[in-house]
């Protein structure tokens, strides 16, 4: 098992490796870091536990609190996919499960380390109250996200959805089949360690999968924009300048629409660390010719260009928000469209939209949005 464990631990870390040094601007793509991140501190847990700790209770069972999160963060990543306005802070209540069962995991350790018989009989009381509510938490979260998985494109999401939704129904069917046969007919005691075997792998295997289809080339099919998400301000036609260009006006115009495509199409202004260099190489556009192109064909700067689309999706966020009769948290909006402060994002609201994002959303109540 340990060997088992050792390569599934080396797979996470090494897939979050690999996908933070690629950058991904995807806002979706984030919780894939996230499950990742909890794949490896659930297995390197279990590293700990069976290299270190000599208690064979513990050894033999002590469901790790992390397995809660698998099934909402890949329910999240379907739903992010789906709707870029999705704000997956706002629906924390799908972690209610992990956070309790994250004190109950800590107070048996705790009473474990403080007095060990007491913490074998809190220990029993755990894993008796946590092992079904792990089997149930994974197949019906699976079950969910098996049934959104139609309404995203055909491509690289709906396979990467199709096979995390795959694994951990699998994880929960067989981890059934091994508590039915010891229930019903008692098993041999390396019985659930053939289960845990089969459990780890299967989170190797979503390792693998996040890797094969978000970082090794397998491009996703990215979600569109709404076609009204454009600029405010439509680049005027190319006008006389004294600086000297190199590109013509039909070769920026090129340019152009390559830059709008691109954007639309990945949102790629949702990063935060978004820069020249990094739109440029995105669009495989010389730099100094995007440059060029949003000063002379758009008259922009290229943070201007930039923050008209996070502004833009921002108020179209606040304002499904607010329909929604939910509150809004104007800071986790500002954050999710790509700025890092709400100064920043307040300045630019105003400048662009004509009011501060409070007065805003206060005159969405009773009427439509006015831009200025």
């Amino acid at each position: 098992m340990i060997y088992i464990i050792t390569i599934g631990a080396f797979q996470a870390l090494m897939a979050i490796l690999l996908l933070w040094k690629r950058k991904l601007n995807d806002k979706a793509d984030s919780l894939l870091l996230v499950l990742l991140t909890c794949i490896a501190t659930h297995l390197l847990i279990k590293f700990y536990i069976f290299t270190i700790v000599s208690d064979m209770h513990v050894r033999t069972q002590m469901n790790t609190f992390i397995g809660f999160c698998y099934g909402p963060l890949a329910y999240m990543y379907v739903k992010k996919r789906k709707d870029e306005q999705y704000i997956p802070a706002l629906h924390w209540q799908h972690f209610i499960p992990f956070l309790v069962a994250a004190v109950a995991y800590l107070a048996v350790a705790c009473l474990l380390y403080v007095y060990t018989p007491a913490g074998h009989k809190a220990l029993d009381l755990y894993n008796q109250s946590s092992t079904w509510l792990f089997i149930a938490s994974g197949i019906i979260y699976a079950a969910l996200v098996l049934n959104m998985r139609r309404s995203l494109p055909a491509g690289a999401d709906r396979g990467l959805v199709t096979h995390m939704a795959i694994s951990l129904m699998a994880i929960g069917i067989v981890s059934t089949l091994f508590y039915l046969f010891d229930f019903i007919w008692g098993s041999p005691p390396d019985a659930m360690i053939w289960c845990r075997n089969i459990v780890y792998t299967l989170l190797s295997f979503i390792c693998i999968d996040i890797l094969r289809y978000r970082y090794t080339g397998i491009a996703a099919v990215p979600a569109h924009a709404p076609e009204s998400e454009a600029p405010l301000v439509a680049p005027a036609a190319p006008a006389t300048s004294v600086r000297k260009t190199q590109l013509s006006a039909e070769e920026q115009q090129q340019v152009w629409q390559k830059l709008e495509d691109h954007i639309r199409k990945t949102a790629l202004y949702t990063d935060a660390d978004l820069n020249l260099d990094k739109l440029a190489e995105a669009v495989q556009v010389n730099k100094y010719y995007v440059s060029e192109t949003l000063n002379a064909y758009a008259h922009k700067s290229f943070y201007q260009y930039i923050n008209e689309y996070r502004i833009l999706r921002a108020a179209a966020m606040m304002k499904s928000i607010q329909e929604k009769g939910l509150p809004v948290n104007i800071l986790m909006v500002a954050y999710d469209c790509g700025f890092k402060a709400k100064s920043s994002f307040n300045t630019y609201f105003k400048k662009i939209i004509g009011e501060t994002p409070s007065v805003w959303l206060l005159k969405q109540k009773h009427e439509q949005p006015t831009f200025s």
